[in-house]
């Protein structure tokens, strides 16, 4: 019957371990990924990156020069002022419209099954460089009737479909996992001995997320990491879940390493011969 307890404890204690390696990213993954407001704090700082400013604003002016509500003849002086207003863009509440509509729309077709084409409305980057352009012209120009384009397209990620699934459980993966290595520990005929393992169970939770956090670019597929304008920004939370997720595993391991030696110190006092 003892051995049948220990058993069952030993696969409580496998269970916690798998469920208390997952806790951190999950929690992680729901705070920074799931959660919109997360993802938008992290994706706002990248609205002044040039590279990301560039692509916003050079698909404001490919939108107004394409629209046929601007007449050909005044196309060729109107292409070097667009231009330079629109390099002016960054910082307005015009653009800022703009990234955070981009941002939003992302974030939803990040969970969209089969991926999903990314709309958003050049309208206020348009009437912001036109009110500039005009200064310099004595002509009113037309605004675009509609001024939605397609910025760029996510590829379909199952990845993150098959994670959400997680995400209601994510705050409560630790917990359980505690609870687990608790009951085990309860059960268990070899008490201390469990103590022991439990320890183990849980450091060797956090060393994976130590080497999940070190290998976080060789999840994340290709297609997702080289996708054009995603993939800067996924480098992003990538090196984010990089520089966050090692301190809290190595918390984790700390606490398990104490554990551990507890339950070695309670073996050592039990074996020691009484005088």
């Amino acid at each position: 019957m003892t051995a049948l307890r220990d058993l069952l404890s030993v696969l409580l204690l496998l269970g916690a371990l798998v469920l208390g390696a997952a806790w951190l990213p999950a929690v992680w993954f729901e705070q920074n990924v799931v959660d919109q407001e997360g993802f938008l704090a992290v994706t706002q700082p990248l609205a002044d990156d040039p590279a990301f400013r560039t692509t916003l604003t050079d698909s404001v002016v490919e939108q107004l020069l394409a629209d046929d509500a601007v007449p050909s003849w005044i196309q060729e002086s109107l292409t070097p002022l667009a231009q330079d207003q629109a390099s002016k863009l960054a910082g307005t509440d015009a653009y800022a419209a703009m990234w955070d509509e981009t941002m939003v729309q992302l974030h939803g077709a990040l969970f969209t099954p089969g991926g999903a084409p990314v709309d958003v409305d050049l309208a206020p980057g348009i009437d912001a460089i036109l009110d500039g352009v005009e200064t310099h012209l004595p002509i009113t120009l037309p605004r675009p009737d509609s001024a939605s384009v397609t910025l760029f397209t996510v590829p379909d990620v199952p990845f993150l479909h098959h994670a959400t699934v997680m995400d209601p459980w994510a705050q409560r993966l630790g917990p359980i996992a505690l609870g687990m290595a608790l009951l085990a520990l309860l059960i268990g005929g070899h008490r201390r001995a469990l103590l022991l393992l439990a320890g183990i169970a849980a450091a060797a939770a956090g060393a994976l997320d130590c080497m999940l956090a070190s290998r976080i670019e060789q999840v994340v597929p290709d297609a997702v990491d080289q996708a054009a304008f995603l993939g800067p920004l996924v480098q992003v939370f990538e090196g984010r879940f990089a520089d966050q997720l090692p301190a809290q595993a190595v918390v984790l391991m700390g606490a398990g390493a104490l554990v551990a030696v507890a339950g070695l110190v309670l073996l050592g006092l039990r074996r020691r011969p009484v005088r």
